[in-house]
């Protein structure tokens, strides 16, 4: 952690904190999911029982889930928002906002992207819930890029 972080403030390292703990809860909510592929039913088989089978989901089931789907992608508004809120210096909240720009442009590309190969090949993506993730990565990368070549 202290690679990525050493010229960083408190208020960019608490924010980058909040942003990981927003990615590893996509990817623990997308695990249930009942109708998506996941590597965890074919290990644990007895888990998809307890999730439901497609037919037979209770509606507070589908409401709950979709509500913890929900979640990380509002908390990665929501730091994005705080920070962007927080940030003291003009210059680097431009960046972080041209970053998050280039951000959600990654994540249409990519939704894209898995869509069309959705249709064609008519089977789910295994990890169909990795909007925030790319969201994150790409925002990460972009800001870095952006920084490198005003650092010129």
């Amino acid at each position: 952690m202290s690679l990525f972080c050493k010229n960083l403030t408190p208020l960019q390292r608490r924010s980058m904190r909040l942003m990981g703990v927003a990615m590893i809860l996509t990817v623990c909510f997308n695990f249930l999911v009942p109708d998506a592929a996941n590597p965890l039913m074919l290990l644990f088989p007895g888990m998809k029982s307890l999730l439901g089978s497609p037919g037979h989901v209770q509606k507070w089931q589908v409401f709950t889930l979709s509500a913890l789907t929900l979640f990380p992608v509002l908390m990665a508004v929501f730091v994005g928002a705080r920070y962007l809120a927080h940030e003291p210096d003009e210059f680097i909240r431009a960046l972080i906002t041209r970053a998050l720009l280039w951000g959600i442009a990654w994540t249409m590309a990519a939704d894209a992207l898995i869509g069309a190969l959705m249709t064609t090949t008519g089977e789910p993506f295994p990890i169909i819930l990795l909007n925030a993730d790319v969201l994150l990565i790409s925002t990460m990368v972009s800001f870095r890029l952006l920084l490198r070549r005003y650092s010129r």
